[in-house]
């Protein structure tokens, strides 16, 4: 045994940090004893760069320096790359050793939660607006014209869904399951998520979807399962935006608002889109979050960062309901 050569740890074995289902995850390099390797405040301070950046960068982009909303979208996205690599190092050390970040993406997951996601988004807003027509002139346009509708499929299409998955399901979800749990983390991020919409039928219509984003990842493990989820759906509306390219929006949104839609039919969707989500809850259970005895339920939920995000998320909300009740002051564009 003398003539054996001295043991060398490999670099590919780490600790035990998570009991997972089939997979183990390394502590972060920086990370603090007692402290979850995802804090809440730092998911908040995420969702809160993302959301920020994108309404700042792009409505200044937009209205003072008139610029396309292809190319202001882009560069709310390049700013917010910048500003999260400069102040959350550490944050984004936890993340890429995160094994939802390592596993590769479910596919038949991601087709599924897609599929199911879609026709319940669809099938609330038409609920939603069988009830309120008018919710249709509410909902954020995307038009543009010429190069830029090019730049507006890569962004919208393709980076956001990466920068608001990252934000909302790498950080701020897995924050919170370290220190309540799957259901709690899943409901709040959801919320919060489409409450960020601001648009009241945009946001009905995100919230059954957000919630399959969640439970995607925890069923698949993979944050990307959830990214591929994103980004069909943005690039699909997005691409329908494109296919109208040239005609009235305008006009299009309220020839909607005027149009009636039968309350049958708008419950028969709502019977569709609860049907959806049910299969959907029960087939995505959470199989890839922290086992309870490696949680923190003493460490902290609410802190400024969370309890300013909720701010700044009902501060949307309220924005993108002004123009319901003073038309004159239409902040679309925003």
């Amino acid at each position: 045994m003398a003539d054996l050569p001295p043991y060398k740890t490999s670099p590919d074995l780490h600790p035990v940090s998570e009991l997972f289902a089939g997979e183990v995850a390394p502590l972060p390099a920086e990370l603090k004893p007692g402290q979850p390797p995802i804090t809440p405040a730092e998911g908040a301070w995420a969702a809160l760069i993302v959301l920020g950046m994108q309404n700042l960068i792009s409505a200044l982009a937009t209205r003072v320096f008139h610029l396309p909303l292809g190319v202001s979208l882009l560069l709310a996205f390049l700013s917010t790359v910048i500003v999260f690599g400069l102040t959350m190092r550490r944050t984004a050390l936890a993340l890429f050793q995160d094994s939802r970040w390592r596993t590769r993406p479910n596919w038949g997951v991601m087709f599924g939660a897609f599929g199911l996601g879609f026709v319940a988004s669809r099938a609330f807003l038409l609920f939603v607006l069988s009830l309120w027509p008018q919710g249709a002139q509410t909902v954020p346009e995307f038009a543009s014209k010429g190069y830029d509708v090019w730049v507006l499929l890569l962004v919208a299409g393709f980076l956001i869904p990466v920068a608001e998955e990252i934000a909302f399901r790498g950080l701020l979800l897995r924050g919170l399951e370290w220190v309540r749990g799957p259901v709690f983390a899943a409901v709040v991020s959801s919320l919060l998520f489409g409450f960020a919409h601001g648009a009241p039928a945009q946001v009905i219509a995100i919230l059954p979807l957000a919630w399959l984003l969640a439970r995607s990842v925890q069923y698949s493990g993979s944050l990307w399962t959830s990214v591929g989820v994103h980004i069909l759906n943005n690039a699909l509306a997005v691409g329908l935006g494109a296919l109208l390219q040239g005609r009235d929006m305008n006009a299009l949104t309220g020839d909607l608002a005027s149009t009636t839609i039968p309350l049958s039919l708008g419950l028969a969707a709502l019977l569709i889109g609860v049907a959806a989500l049910v299969v959907g809850t029960l087939w995505l259970t959470p199989r890839t979050s922290p086992a309870p005895a490696l949680r923190f339920p003493s460490w902290p939920v609410w802190t400024v960062s969370t309890l300013v995000l909720v701010v700044l998320v009902v501060a949307v909300v309220v924005l993108a309901t002004v123009p319901i009740f003073f038309p004159q002051l239409n902040p679309k564009g925003l």
